[in-house]
């Protein structure tokens, strides 16, 4: 099978573009200062037209031959694909090995009636292969066909000549005012440190006349300033989460969860429940007020639908926090954790580590306000009244649980995550304590998964436990999980 026709100018296109303004820019500089050395007649001043259009066409050409020498084919066992223009390459992708069929359709594509479709394999950290483009329905059909192959390997075959409809079962639907609500409530408060990395970089740019203004003046403009931007990125983080979560909906099939979600891309992702590595319920701040949270799920290798800052695509953007709970462990019946908390060392390490951080930013301010503009720095010293709040509210959001088949761990404060992993996706269990937590006879117990989070550390972990319970939590875990492979129930033991 061929790729539709409509992929030479879309995606030459935006190539042909760009390889011709590179060409434009490249003859125009370099044609006048060859004109002017008396290497090129002064007729050739139009060389710059010439290399973009040589350039554009170049592009366009490949496109062609790339269109032309691009097949694929959906067997019973493989997704064989054949490619490449100066090389060939010839892949049999094994359909056992397939994780995610995604589909991928931004304003363009959409008006023109095709999609991209992206092939993610169990234990890749990037795409396998990509079909830019075919039309809507052939991209449905793929995904359709790969799920109903991978289907029959795990069951018993269906007979030839009588296929079956998968059955579709609605979970979810994130309806207008719920999406407005999780536009607003799924900003990161934490993103507003950006505004004490601006000012003070701008700072300095108008010092000569801060100088002439009263401290107090200064001050107030510096607050409402602070304010403004907070607000411009609260705005812009609202505009974006509308943008990707438009339209929400999450549906059963067979063994997989299909979502479909975007307003300028439409995004068609699916969770393969067999790859699903642990569930994690987020909430932040904002959302724990409004009793709000947002489910999402780790699958090996790949999160689904992954952002350029990585972690998992999420299965329900936006839900009552018991519903939100009733439809989590419909992925994974865990039972509700009631989590225990950290010993008291860990409250007073936090007690120390914030009042240093005051610390620091007063001789920060003592500083600027020396050798910048003066400002009233001791106001900061009222932080110090909020160290033992903040140490109380970190110390109270972290903690564990051993439930049922399951290890659950939560930390965070301004986003707080609860990780639950069956104890048979458990990997390695990790003993770290670092030079701090050893003063204070605490260490962690890292949780490790086949999950893409665990590239970037996010694994579940319990933190700042004490150092005896560290060493029984571990083996507790590991134990668990020897259990668990041999089908040994842990009360059995």
């Amino acid at each position: 099978m061929n790729l539709h026709p409509l992929t030479i100018p879309v995606r030459g296109g935006s190539r042909a573009i760009g390889l011709g303004l590179a060409g434009f820019v490249l003859g125009s500089a370099g044609g006048r200062a060859l004109i002017e050395s008396g290497f090129l007649p002064s007729w050739m001043s139009f060389l710059g037209f010439l290399l973009a259009a040589l350039f554009g066409l170049v592009a366009l050409g490949y496109e062609v031959l790339w269109h032309r020498r691009f097949d694929y084919e959906l067997t019973r066992d493989t997704l064989d694909i054949s490619s490449g223009v100066l090389f060939k390459r010839d892949r049999e992708i094994p359909l056992r090995r397939i994780q995610n069929v995604d589909i991928r359709r931004s304003l363009l594509p959409r008006l023109l009636g095709i999609a991209a479709v992206n092939i993610e394999t169990a234990g890749g950290g990037s795409t396998e292969a990509k079909l830019q483009y075919v039309t809507f329905s052939e991209a449905r059909q793929l995904q359709e066909g790969i799920q109903q192959r991978k289907q029959r390997e795990t069951e018993a075959e269906t007979p030839e000549g009588e296929p079956t409809e998968p059955r579709r079962t609605l979970l979810f639907e994130l309806d207008d005012h719920d999406l407005v609500l999780y536009s607003v409530l799924s900003f990161d408060p934490r993103v507003l440190s950006i505004v004490f990395v601006v000012i003070p970089s701008i700072a300095p740019m108008f010092s000569t006349d801060l100088d002439r203004i009263a401290a107090s003046v200064i001050l107030a403009l510096g607050i409402v300033g602070a304010l403004a931007l907070a607000a411009g990125i609260w705005v812009m983080s609202a505009f974006g989460r509308f943008v990707q979560f438009y339209g929400f909906t999450l549906h059963r099939v067979e063994d997989e969860l299909r979502y479909e979600r975007g307003l300028l891309q439409r995004y068609e992702g699916s969770i393969p429940l067999d790859k699903v590595q642990s569930v994690v319920i987020e909430e932040n701040v904002l959302m724990r007020r409004f009793g709000y949270a947002s489910l999402s799920v780790e699958t090996a290798g790949y999160a689904p639908g992954s952002t350029p800052s990585g972690g998992s695509e999420a299965a329900i953007p936006l839900a009552k926090r018991d519903q939100l709970f009733d439809l989590a462990r419909t992925i994974e019946p865990f039972e509700i954790p009631d989590f225990e908390r950290p010993p008291p060392e860990a409250r007073r390490r936090y007690l120390v580590r914030y009042g240093l951080v005051v610390t620091a930013l007063l001789l920060v301010a003592l500083g600027g306000s020396t050798f910048l503009v003066p400002i009233p720095w001791y106001l900061l010293g009222a932080l110090f009244l909020l160290v033992p709040i903040a140490a109380r509210k970190k110390w109270a959001h972290r903690g564990w649980a051993l439930l049922d088949g399951y290890v659950a761990t939560r930390n965070g404060f301004w986003r707080r995550r609860i990780h639950v992993v069956p104890d048979f996706r458990v990997q390695t269990v990790i003993d770290s304590r670092t030079i701090f937590q050893r003063r204070w006879g605490l260490g962690t117990v890292i949780v490790d998964t086949a999950s893409s989070r665990s590239l970037l550390n996010q694994d579940a972990s319990a933190v700042d436990i004490a150092e005896e319970t560290v060493q029984s939590l571990r083996e507790t875990v590991a134990d668990r999980l020897q259990k668990a492979l041999t089908g040994t129930s842990p009360a059995e033991d």
